[in-house]
């Protein structure tokens, strides 16, 4: 029997395991059976998020539920649905302190966060000291990720010593998970209990990634300890990243209401409340339509009509009030194509640019899919030199120094300046894939750009600190 036919029993022993990269929203039953129950804890009352349609949800504790009837209640409203009528009914997570878990996306997004509440209106994380949020509209459902060795424990007290299928479906979870060490231990006693071929061929298979991976820790060994004598050479002990902030969650969404694009809009949301005082701001501009009744039909339809007039009306004091939900085409392709594509893992190191000896340009590193993280360095980037160029070139997409600097130095007029051990993004032989996706993004950006708003400065590692040898003589910044 080959290993790919133990994919039920499989399923069957990990309804105990939390998801870790799947996109698909586990359904509520799978949910239930997966996080459970902390023994000797009192149950909270039951919060829920009851998603309606496909735009709009109620949040509330529940106060009845039968087989097709639902009652919530928040802030002394009760709300009765049908459960047969509304797309899903989905639990809300309940934690003391900050805890791993995965945020699935109501656009198909999976984010893992250190979440801190699971709300009504909002799921609130943390990404080092710094809290984070996402507006409910854009969540679906928020899954606790239980600790390895609390998974690892449940699935073997589940299996029964003589089910040699689900041991050896045990085996090839462990391996999933790259834990080749506490694999061979289960295979080995499986192996001679059950003389099964498939555990002796993943035995084998195990076996030799140890070795493998052995060979390259003691390779890795030699590296680091030549890596340190060098780092240790020219490191700045007095360096301190907590400083150096991300944009908050205000100045993301304004930006991203300044790369609205209109034949691609994002998800958008304007409380009527503010739309009726935009009205009331601009009464005497022509565009404001005066009928109580045309009014109040714009204030609640589409808020992308809400956002043409704000721009018409140049009210900018409204555009905060614009919530723009998900990013915008050239900000979506700047976090996939770019940042989380080659810049953060090429460019973002310690050693380079995320760290001291990034010169005009740092970049922050984060989760992968962090907006802030992403949003940050995209501005780092547009108000990027390099000498008295800018680091984006956009009358010609494909010539633009931050680009040309991730080439190899024989395929490029504008070399990248030497570095010890600086490599390539785009590898010796230019990845025509990645470039053409960057050259597609530069040239996505508005025309001419916009100024942002944000009071917000990148750092600068070229000046010397206030106070130095080199500001002597001069005014202190």
């Amino acid at each position: 029997m080959p290993i790919t036919t133990l994919v039920l029993p499989l399923s069957l022993i990990l309804t105990n395991v939390v998801w870790s990269g799947q996109s698909a929203v586990p359904t509520g039953q799978e949910v239930a059976q997966a996080q459970g129950e902390v023994p000797g804890e009192s149950k909270p009352a039951r919060r829920v998020h009851v998603i309606v349609d496909r735009k709009s949800g109620v949040g509330g504790t529940v106060i009845t539920e039968e087989e097709t009837r639902l009652v919530i209640e928040r802030n002394g409203k009760r709300t009765e649905f049908n459960k047969d009528l509304v797309i899903d009914v989905i639990d809300l997570v309940d934690v003391t302190s900050p805890a791993p878990a995965l945020v699935y996306l109501r656009d198909g997004g999976v984010r893992r966060v250190q979440l801190v509440s699971d709300d009504f209106d909002e799921v609130r994380h943390v990404i080092g000291d710094a809290p984070r949020s996402i507006p409910r509209e854009e969540v679906y459902r928020v899954v606790l990720i239980r600790p390895f060795d609390e998974q690892y424990k449940a699935l073997r007290e589940s299996i029964d010593p003589e089910d040699h299928a689900r041991r050896l479906a045990l085996c090839d979870w462990l391996v999933s998970q790259r834990k080749y060490a506490m694999a061979e231990q289960e295979l080995v006693p499986l192996v001679e209990a059950s003389k099964l071929p498939e555990a002796v061929a993943l035995l084998k298979r195990v076996r030799s990634q140890l070795k493998l991976d052995a060979g390259r820790a003691a390779a890795a060994s030699g590296r680091a300890s030549a890596d340190a004598k060098s780092a240790n050479k020219d490191a700045d002990p007095l360096f301190d990243m907590s400083g150096l902030r991300l944009l908050s969650d205000a100045e993301v969404n304004l930006i991203r209401v300044y790369e609205i694009d209109f034949d691609r809009p994002p998800r958008i949301a304007i409380a009527p409340a503010d739309a009726r005082q935009l009205f009331a701001d601009h009464a005497s501009h022509p565009r404001v339509p005066q009928d109580p009744a045309e009014q109040s039909a714009l204030a609640e339809g589409d808020p992308l009509r809400l956002v043409r007039l704000a721009f018409d009306l140049k009210a900018r004091d409204f555009y905060p009030k614009i919530r723009v939900l998900t990013e915008p085409e050239s900000m979506l392709r700047f976090r996939r194509d770019v940042h989380d594509s080659w810049l953060i893992p090429n460019c973002a190191t310690s050693g380079c640019h995320g760290g001291p000896n990034g010169g005009s340009l740092f970049l922050h590193r984060g989760e992968r899919g962090d907006t802030h993280v992403a949003t940050t360095n995209m501005l780092h980037i547009l108000q990027g030199r390099t000498g008295d160029r800018p680091l984006l070139d956009f009358s010609d997409a494909a010539r633009s120094p931050l680009l040309q600097y991730a080439l190899p130095r024989d395929e490029t007029a504008t070399p990248h300046p030497p570095v010890q051990g600086w490599k390539p993004a785009f590898g010796k032989r230019m990845n025509d894939a990645k470039f053409a996706a960057s050259v597609s993004w530069i040239r996505s950006l508005y025309q001419p750009r916009p100024t942002y708003p944000v009071d917000y400065e990148p750092p600068d590692f070229r000046l010397p600190p206030a106070g130095s040898e080199a500001d002597q003589d001069e005014p202190s910044r």
